[in-house]
């Protein structure tokens, strides 16, 4: 077919170039037969590459979720250490407001001449005490019902992340199935 369309053109320049150019083409259209003989094209090629992208973009995505979830889980972790610290400085607090309750109640009593070992100084030293031993533990059941909160946080995030990277790699396995299978039937 190529050496009718270049017959004409043999006249002008000769028969030596239209006998050339009429190699080459028989060449190029016998390497185009090759190449179709063999099932490869242009679509075949795009797909193929579409498949590749697709499996790299789904695992990449995966592992993009995952790192987020490992992000909020260190930092569920690191708020722990800081509910700890806050624990104690609400303890200390506590303690000192007991402290200094305690000293003035006790000024106030002996300066009015009362005797601090019993009666009503007593008494007001014990409710003291009390309180101060409620206020105390319930700061820390606080502290504990917190950082117990967020250790399952960063559980949670965690068991997400390794989710997360299955699930990329189920995608891109089963979107690579799906695109192997599709070329299969296209032939």
């Amino acid at each position: 077919m190529v050496q009718l369309l270049l017959a004409p053109l043999a006249g002008l320049f000769g028969g030596g170039a239209a006998a050339g150019t009429a190699a080459a083409g028989a060449g190029a259209a016998g390497a185009g037969a090759a190449a179709a003989g063999s099932g490869i094209s242009l679509a075949s090629i795009l797909q193929g590459t579409a498949t590749v992208l697709g499996v790299v973009s789904a695992i990449g995505a995966g592992n993009a979720e995952a790192t987020q979830n490992e992000l909020a889980a260190s930092d569920a972790e690191g708020e722990q250490a800081s509910e700890s610290l806050q624990g104690i400085n609400r303890r200390t607090s506590i303690r000192k407001q007991m402290a200094q309750a305690l000293g003035s109640e006790d000024v106030a009593y002996a300066a009015s001449g009362v005797d601090l070992s019993f009666g009503t100084a007593k008494a007001a030293r014990a409710d003291a005490y009390r309180e101060a031993d409620l206020a105390l533990n319930t700061a820390t059941g606080t502290e504990q019902s917190r950082v117990s909160r967020l250790a399952e946080r960063a559980a949670s995030y965690r068991a997400a992340a390794k989710n997360a990277r299955r699930m990329g790699i189920f995608n891109a396995l089963s979107g690579g199935l799906d695109n192997v299978l599709s070329f299969k039937e296209r032939g």
